[in-house]
């Protein structure tokens, strides 16, 4: 069996509005629930409509109470950052110009009541302006300021004079002084001076994509931290240490302090307490700050690590509210793990988001331009990354991330997408490679250790190497190192290594699943690709660049010439012989048998591979019509994702009135840079179609940071999928007892009955997976993967969407919806029940001899439905036969009925195998996958293995369906057909069936 892993990158566009010096206004769409239909809103002169909301105490509050007051009324939402962000400069305008008759009304739009009683009563002592909460709620459609006012996003500020009539809006909110509020101020009459600002430029277009700036590349992209400049003064700010004191910025005044901002109950970044380690005797001071979690979840974490931290830690007391947080408010930077350093005179040096190998070179630069004196190893790190830096294209660099997080909705406008351009010419992505074959020279790379030591391919010259490619969350990988252990054992007196070089994951599960598995595997070579899942330099890994492998486990046999001798996709366990004819046939002694058994099952496998090779001749449409149970032509179910700010949003709602592209794919790794390449082009070329990502099987945090890290990359709307992150056992499945394994498959089946995919179409789609719907919301067609045949999936679903193409993207085969209409629903027999009499069928033996049903009537007869593509099949045969063996002196059959499977690859495996089960009868179902087969016809199978237990008349007593390792399900229902089964077999088999939840 493969195991198989897409990961990819993805972000979400910012916009900003034109960036003036004492601020950086921002704007989030006010919903996402909004009307396409725009209002205009009042205009300046005009009397302002009036309104009725709500205030803090309950009580109205309308407008038209403070007429001959100048009114600043800004419209916001807690999950707003620019909003909440504003709220100290607003508050000081408040305090200022009360004596000079200036209102702030500050009106909660597009929330719940819920959340702005929270917000209350985190700020009310905070703040010296008016608040209220609109009547509407979460229901934008039906709000005044939708439909009166003509708010499209959030934070707009109106003022008002004191006559009722509208002097004009700003929009845009962020730290420090809005230019554009204060010109208003002053307009209303107020004593503001607007002598500081610049001039007033009314050409400059209100709001620009942040991606349209093309400026040079900055010496380092770490001269600002998320709004704030390098030079800038920090402003002090407190938080609360684990013993609840308070701890401030000014208490490391006369320091240079690296301070981390990072969140949920597990330690910072390795980084930080790299960076204390290496640094602290020079007096940096390291500061980790625990933000957008709960004091709870903070003094758990504490209870159990911060005493061996030895570097500073405490908590942002603003909680879970994520736009109140320090670094948000302060900085204006909304993602973690979020990273800057102050120097000793409280100036910021510099800072950075995200995570990855770049982001650690980085975080070295900062702190070395703060006058720390870098080790060496750091010091070349550092000039590795400035120097690719320096060195690409100015158009390449990345835009300036704000890193506030998005409104609920988060799409981007049209015409903000229309003026997008790729970074530099996208060229379409050539052919995935062929897997290194036979006969090639196998590169040479570099691994590294659980102790940082490389180790390279060419350490071992002379010696014969298994190359075995895995990774921690790779199950079959997992299964088959027992057996690898035994090969790497019985020949290494012959110079056979085995080199278990990891990849495709990262590098802490790799440091943390070798040590704690090394002791199983003593004879193994254990290392990893240090080019790790989720990092900048992931397509360089040797896996995939040198020897283009596809899925894993894939062990390359290599000579001691260095050539490869034999390329091994899978492992089948210890009866899987290939391995070892392969090192046969590099000179290294092997038993006979073995060598025999082995060649036979690698021409098998190369007899496979030859048919799909011919099967993929067959020309099939690259995409689907149906997505599960969501078929073409039909509206998506109503189904919830989140906006990177946490808040809730109606999938129906995103886009609504466009054609739209979802992308789905692992919300902490993305979709690939070519799968991101793709839609940035086609996104400037159709404006009109909406570009948007779901991170799923991860959690919010993973998303955000992913974000944080490859914004410039991925200019969309992005979202994440609620259910988070999948269950993960605490331990390894075989040292779990039943009641809590029965507990992890119903907290895992849970989770993944609730993901998005399942909940639009009933599936779980694998990563990365596009669907496209057309402008009236009904589904188009779906394709996963990526690859050369991407550009053809886009090219005839956007036809089918109604999208204009231009001709150098029409696909070269437009495929009509009769060539593409989803076969009809097999036609299924219904299932057999318990107490129902077994239906007779005719099927044959490997010799070709007919054999029935029926021929053993008098016996017990486990009629057991297998494939010889079904793994778990293949993992329940060695206790099948183990019963069979058992109780055949009881009269016990086993008739083993391979079924949805060709005659060629029965007589094959059988051939195989037959000595390792001898007390199976083996047969084969003549209808092969027709619908007349037995299992689907007479039986009703829905899934194999399933085994029905026949008593001696013919008549079903049990069905058991799957195996899993250690249990005697099987055993102890022959039991209802009158076979005598040990009372303790019995009794396991009930505590087994109570765990599964029968």
């Amino acid at each position: 069996m493969r195991c198989f892993r897409s990961l990819v990158p993805l972000a979400l566009a910012l916009l900003c509005v034109a960036a003036l010096p004492a601020q950086t206004v921002e704007t989030v769409p006010a919903s996402a629930d909004a009307s396409s239909a725009r209002v205009a809103g009042p205009q300046p002169g005009e009397l302002a409509p009036d309104f009725t909301v709500t205030g803090p105490d309950g009580r109205e509050v309308k407008l038209s109470d403070f007429r001959g007051k100048v009114v600043m009324l800004d419209i916001w939402a807690t999950w707003c950052g620019p909003c909440v962000a504003a709220m100290p400069h607003n508050s000081e305008l408040a305090a200022k110009h009360a004596g000079d008759g200036l209102v702030v009304l500050a009106v909660c739009a597009s929330d719940t009541r819920e959340n702005y009683d929270g917000w209350l009563k985190r700020n009310a002592a905070k703040y010296r302006f008016l608040t209220a909460h609109d009547r509407a709620g979460r229901d934008w459609k039906s709000s005044v300021f939708n439909t009166t006012w003509g708010v499209t996003g959030f934070p707009t500020i109106f003022v008002i004079g004191r006559d009722g009539r509208l002097v004009g809006t700003a929009t845009g909110g962020g730290t420090g002084e809005n230019p554009g509020v204060t010109r208003l101020l002053a307009r209303a009459g107020l004593p503001v001076s607007t002598a500081h600002l610049p001039p007033e430029d009314a050409a400059t277009p209100k709001s620009v994509p942040a991606m349209l700036k093309t400026a040079a590349a900055p010496a380092t992209p770490t001269m600002r931290f998320a709004n704030m400049a390098a030079g800038e003064t920090v402003p002090d700010f407190e938080t609360l240490d684990t013993s609840g004191r308070a701890v401030k910025l000014s208490d490391f005044r006369g320091k240079t302090v690296f301070i981390s901002f990072w969140t949920g109950g597990r330690n910072p970044p390795a980084d930080v307490a790299q960076l204390h380690a290496a640094y602290a005797e020079q007096g940096l001071a390291v500061w980790a700050i625990n933000t957008a979690t709960e004091r709870a979840d903070f003094e758990g974490w504490a209870k159990e690590h911060a005493a061996a931290l030895g570097h500073a830690v405490s908590w942002d007391p603003a909680g879970k509210a994520v736009m109140e947080a320090i670094s948000h408010m302060i900085f204006g930077a909304g993602m973690y793990p979020a990273y800057c350093v102050v120097g000793p005179d409280g100036k910021l040096v510099g800072g950075i988001i995200g995570m990855g190998p770049r982001v650690s070179s980085l975080l070295r630069e900062i702190v070395g331009r703060a006058g720390v004196k870098l080790t060496a190893a750091d010091r070349e790190a550092v000039e590795q990354i400035l120097t690719a830096i320096r060195t690409q294209p100015a158009a390449a660099a990345p835009a300036r991330m704000g890193g506030l997080l998005p409104a609920a909705g988060g799409s981007v406008p049209a015409a903000a997408i229309g003026g997008m351009q790729p970074a530099k010419p996208v060229a379409t992505p050539a052919p995935r490679p062929a897997t290194l074959a036979p006969g090639a020279i196998a590169p040479d790379f570099t691994m590294h250790t659980v102790a940082d030591r490389e180790v390279k391919l060419s350490d071992f010259k002379g010696k014969v190497v298994i190359l075995d490619f895995w990774a921690t969350w790779c199950g079959p990988c997992i299964a088959s190192f027992p057996h690898t252990q035994e090969i790497a054992a019985k020949y290494k007196d012959q110079g056979v290594v085995v080199l278990a070089s990891g990849t495709s994951d990262t590098i802490a599960a790799f440091k943390k699943w070798i040590p704690a598995n090394l002791a199983k595997y003593p004879d193994m070579v254990w290392a990893f690709d240090p080019h790790e899942r989720g990092s900048a330099t992931f397509d360089e890994r040797a896996s995939s660049k040198l020897y283009a492998v596809t899925g894993i486990p894939t062990q390359f046999v290599i000579g001691r010439d260095g050539k490869v001798g034999a390329v091994i996709v899978g492992n089948g366990g210890k009866d899987d012989a290939r391995t070892e004819a392969a090192l046969a046939a590099l000179g290294v002694n092997v038993d006979a048998a073995i060598v025999a058994k082995g060649r036979e099952q690698l021409a098998a496998a190369e007899a496979r591979e030859r048919a799909r090779a011919e099967e993929a001749k067959i020309p099939r449409p690259p995409f689907h019509e149906d997505f599960g149970k969501l078929k073409a032509g039909e509206i998506a179910p109503e189904v919830e994702l989140l906006g990177l700010d946490g808040a809730g949003v109606k999938f129906a709602s995103i886009a609504s009135g466009r054609v739209k592209v979802i992308g789905v794919w692992s919300g902490g790794h993305g979709p690939g840079d070519g799968y991101l390449a793709q839609w940035r082009t086609w996104s400037a070329k159709y404006p009109g179609v909406a570009f948007v990502g779901v991170g799923g099987f991860a959690a919010l945090e993973e998303v955000q940071a992913w974000k944080t890290a490859r914004g410039a990359d991925f200019p969309f709307a992005l979202y994440a999928d609620p259910t988070g992150r999948p269950p993960r056992p605490a331990k390894e499945m075989d040292e779990m007892t039943d009641e809590e394994k029965a507990a992890f498959r119903d907290a895992s089946r849970a989770h993944y009955d609730n993901i998005f995919t399942v909940k639009l179409g009933g599936i779980m789609a694998p990563v990365p997976t596009t669907l496209v719907f057309d402008a009236t919301g009904k589904l188009v067609g779906w394709s996963a993967g990526f690859g050369d045949q991407y550009s053809e999936v886009l090219g005839n679903l956007f036809l089918r969407a109604g999208v204009n193409l231009a001709e150098s993207d029409r696909p070269a085969r437009v495929w009509t919806p009769e060539e593409t209409k989803p076969k009809p629903p097999e036609p299924r027999g219904e299932a057999l029940k318990i107490g129902a009499a077994a239906p007779d069928f005719t099927t044959q033996t490997l010799d070709g001899r007919d054999v029935k049903l029926s021929d053993y009537r008098g016996k017990v007869v486990i009629l057991d439905f297998w494939a010889t593509w079904c793994g778990p099949c293949m993992a329940a045969m060695p206790h099948t036969q183990q019963v069979a063996a058992q109780y055949k002196d009881q009269g016990v059959v086993v008739l083993g009925s391979c079924t949805s499977d060709t005659r060629a690859k029965f007589e094959e495996w059988v051939r195989r195998n037959q000595e390792t089960y001898p007390d199976i009868v083996w047969s084969h179902d003549p209808a092969e996958r027709g619908a007349d087969r037995a299992s689907n016809k007479l039986y009703g199978v829905r899934g194999i293995p399933t085994q029905f237990i026949i008593d001696r008349e013919g008549k079903v007593v049990d069905i058991v369906i799957g195996y899993q390792k250690g249990e005697v399900i099987l055993d102890a229902s022959l039991a209802k057909a009158g076979v005598k089964v040990a009372p303790e077999v019995l009794a396991q088999a009930a505590k087994q069936l109570k765990a599964r939840g029968n």
